[in-house]
């Protein structure tokens, strides 16, 4: 049974008290915590004090939850404080916490000292699966803290704009890339303050649930302009029980937006649709896209249409669904042969283009496609993304028939990371033609490879991170 170390460390341009109340506040550990991980606390004692003991719940392995028992142990503000898990998974988990103040802010140092039960099985599962959930872990952590601390620039002409699904992968970006501009952000999401993570504490979050009419017009009061960027948890793995489907969340959501928009008197529109949205679409999901864009091109307001391709970034779940699996399970399966051909597009070009579409008199009343500047297979997408992320392993094709019929027992758990639908869905081409674009509102777009490098590849994530080193 080995004991391993983790060790990471994290500038943050500000002062170390305000950097250590955010850590010494317990209800933030959630914050920091992969949305896919589930996180719920247990208990309701949050004052933060030596002999603290904290109760929560994670999801960490196909939504399949597992208890958690903290204690917190040699308590110094504002240098240091250590947790020990008393109840879990792990046969010894120590973590210290440890803040110094340097020039121009804070350093943050994480030590952790664990150990996995089961003696030599615990060993192979370290090796397999429990090191590199622990990266991923805590290079979303890293993001995320990096995202909390965000300062905004100054804007004398900034309005209140509010984002609807802002706590998503792609309306966060847009909710961060409207805050970094120095606007008013206001975030709508069903989950309230809970679901704020990564956004700065300077953002707005209004609890509004686009599903449910009632309320969505108060949420938008003051309001000058909205952009809707929904998307339901584990998106594209439908969960019709839970009211998380592309009729309710993007068609449905989507109208009943505009109709409190409407109501709210919000002046302007930006609505985040898909390549392939279209009334007659072979697919569902564009179909209810479609059902949303024609919501917003009939709703009076002043509006703008963006259809990305396939978005890859930080935070997605398509691209970075295959490099899971290539650290998990040593390989890389892939439906068919992976020749279906996609233009992948750069989350934060998906940001800046919305941002630019609430103030450009270019963009008003138009529909743009938009994809990155390279058209590729998929192949070749997920061989350059491991290629960066510095991991080698086989790419393993299979018939998709068969795949579909393999993850089909999937959908019955609580989270299922594939399902038949989900299948089809990777297994769509997505070009576009950028050329109505670039014409009206011209831009550089990101190339896969640059796109990546900002944070798959060794040393992009903020800081340092090191396991066993």
């Amino acid at each position: 049974m080995s004991t391993h170390i983790l060790r990471a460390s994290q500038f943050i341009a500000r002062p170390i008290e305000e950097v250590f109340q955010f850590f010494a506040e317990p209800r933030n550990l959630g914050r920091i915590t992969p949305a896919s991980m589930g996180f719920e606390f247990r208990s309701n004692d949050f004052q933060m004090r030596d002999g603290l003991h904290i109760d929560y719940r994670l999801r960490p392995l196909l939504g399949i939850p597992v208890s958690w028992r903290t204690g917190i142990t040699s308590y110094d503000p504002p240098h240091r404080f250590t947790d020990v898990q008393l109840q879990g998974p792990y046969r010894q988990w120590e973590h210290t916490h440890t803040f110094q103040a340097v020039e121009g802010g804070t350093r943050i140092s994480d030590e952790i000292v664990y150990r996995l039960p089961l003696g030599p099985l615990g060993d192979i599962a370290h090796r397999v699966v429990v090191r590199g959930e622990l990266e991923r872990i805590f290079r979303h952590r890293a993001w995320t803290i990096e995202g909390v601390f965000a300062m905004p620039n100054t804007n004398p002409d900034a309005q209140t704009i509010a984002v609807a699904g802002g706590t998503g992968f792609v309306g966060g970006a847009i909710a961060a890339e409207l805050h970094r501009r120095g606007h008013r952000v206001v975030v709508l999401s069903h989950r309230g303050e809970a679901a704020r993570g990564e956004l700065p504490d300077s953002i707005e979050i209004r609890t509004a649930d686009a599903t449910r009419p009632e309320g969505l017009t108060d949420a938008l009061r003051g309001v000058d302009a909205l952009v809707i960027a929904l998307a339901f948890p584990n998106s594209p793995i439908e969960a019709p029980r839970k009211g998380r489907t592309f009729q309710a969340v993007d068609a449905q959501g989507t109208e009943h937006l505009v109709a409190a928009a409407q109501a709210a008197g919000v002046g302007r529109l930006v609505y985040i649709s898909g390549a392939g949205a279209a009334a007659d679409a072979p697919r569902h999901w564009f179909r209810a896209k479609w059902q949303a864009e024609e919501a917003v091109r009939g709703s009076g307001r002043t509006w703008t249409i963006i259809r990305p391709t396939w978005i890859f970034g930080p935070r997605d779940v398509s691209l970075n669904r295959f490099v899971g699996f290539a650290r998990r399970l040593q390989m890389v399966p892939m439906t068919n042969r992976g020749r279906q051909l996609l233009a992948p597009v750069f989350v934060d070009d998906v940001a800046r283009l919305a941002a630019d579409s609430l103030f450009d008199d270019a963009a008003r009343d138009q529909v743009f496609e938009l994809g990155g500047p390279e058209t590729l297979s998929m192949r070749d997408i997920i061989g350059r993304a491991l290629a960066v992320a510095g991991i080698r392993r086989p790419i393993v094709p299979g018939p998709a028939p068969l795949l579909k019929l393999m993850v089909w027992p999937l959908k019955f758990l609580p989270s299922p990371p594939l399902t038949p639908d989900a299948v089809d869905f990777i297994n769509q081409p997505a070009t576009v033609d950028l050329k109505p674009l670039l014409e009206r509102m011209p831009r550089e777009l990101t190339t896969l490879e640059a796109g990546l490098r900002t944070y798959l590849a060794p040393g992009s994530t903020p800081g340092s991170l090191a396991i066993d080193a």
